[in-house]
């Protein structure tokens, strides 16, 4: 571990993605300042990772500003990014996805709306595609009502629930720069030193997915603010497991994930109103698919690995 304190500590965990790892460091070269570090932890890829960006780092002699080490073991993204964010003190943390890149400026932009706004502990970047179109990135937090619409997926039905105050999940794009996020995605976000020493590192009991919605939780509980920072333009492959989540079936960590989240917060009860209503949705959902012979919007198992979930809380693989 290194002992000097940094302005900006960069962190990226690969996982058998070396090349996009790669092109994740080109895009920071020549965007950082001579007091910031970038770290890449290497979560157990049991491949030729290791070799790959350290020779790529070598080659470009940047080992003045490049590290990587090695986890020993895939903890999963929260565990990762607690190994580098304890690789060294610094005033601010920047995650980076591996298959995300910045654009010019993006990180300086930023650091300076932390720097601007002391009582901000969390900045996320406009995260969009490679062809400039934007990302969701900014969200409400996931509660067993919501649920319903986020199965449901039906425009009349989230706009009749708004006059409640229950709202969906994701804030849509047009509503970026004016609602107020409760949480942000963390395949790009600037995290406050200061609030990182207050309210601890990230929940490693999530082995991936929910991670960032608790994470934020734990942060505005505490009494630091959240930012959407437009100015600062940050692409994002989604390539990792995370991608098209809506057709294919999802992994058991996410079942367990989104069990830990809602026990955590709502309760064992909390976490059966939202199955429940998850379930509601669904059947909503399901209808309009057969009358309407709309595609299917999520996979045939996903009611099933819901309810399985239930039983089964916390990390693994």
């Amino acid at each position: 571990m290194s002992r000097r304190k940094y302005r900006l500590l960069v962190v990226i965990v690969n996982y058998k993605t070396p090349e996009l790892t790669c092109d994740a460091l080109k895009s920071l070269y020549g965007d950082l300042s001579l007091d910031d570090y970038v770290v890449v932890v290497d979560n157990d890829s049991q491949d030729d990772s290791v070799e790959v960006i350290s020779s790529f780092i070598r080659l470009r002699k940047w080992s003045r500003w490049v590290g990587v080490v090695e986890s020993g073991i895939n903890g999963g993204f929260s565990a990762g990014n607690n190994m580098g964010i304890q690789y060294a003190d610094a005033e601010y943390y920047l995650l980076l996805n591996s298959d995300a890149y910045v654009r010019k400026g993006a990180v300086q932009s930023l650091v300076n709306t932390a720097d601007g706004n002391p009582s901000i502990g969390i900045v996320g970047p406009n995260l969009e595609w490679p062809d400039e179109k934007q990302q969701v990135s900014c969200f409400y937090n996931l509660s067993p009502v919501n649920c319903f619409l986020q199965s449901a997926k039906i425009g009349v039905l989230t706009k009749f629930f708004s006059f409640f105050g229950i709202k969906e999940v994701a804030i849509p794009l047009e509503h970026h720069k004016t609602e107020r996020p409760e949480w942000l995605s963390f395949a790009c976000v600037l995290l406050r030193g200061e609030m990182l020493k207050e309210i601890g590192l990230m929940d490693d009991g999530y082995f991936m997915y929910r991670e960032d919605n608790d994470f934020c939780r734990r942060a505005t509980k505490a009494g630091w603010g959240l930012m959407f920072e437009p100015k600062s333009r940050v692409v994002h492959l989604n390539k990792g497991d995370s991608n098209q989540a809506a057709i294919k079936r999802l992994p058991k960590y996410y079942f367990q994930s989104r069990s830990r989240y809602f026990i955590k917060y709502y309760g064992h009860f909390g976490l059966f109103l939202a199955n429940i209503f998850w379930s509601l949705g669904r059947f909503v959902s399901l209808m309009r698919e057969f009358i309407q012979r709309k595609p299917k919007i999520f996979h045939s198992a996903m009611l099933c690995d819901i309810w399985l979930g239930f039983f089964k809380v916390g990390k693994g693989k």
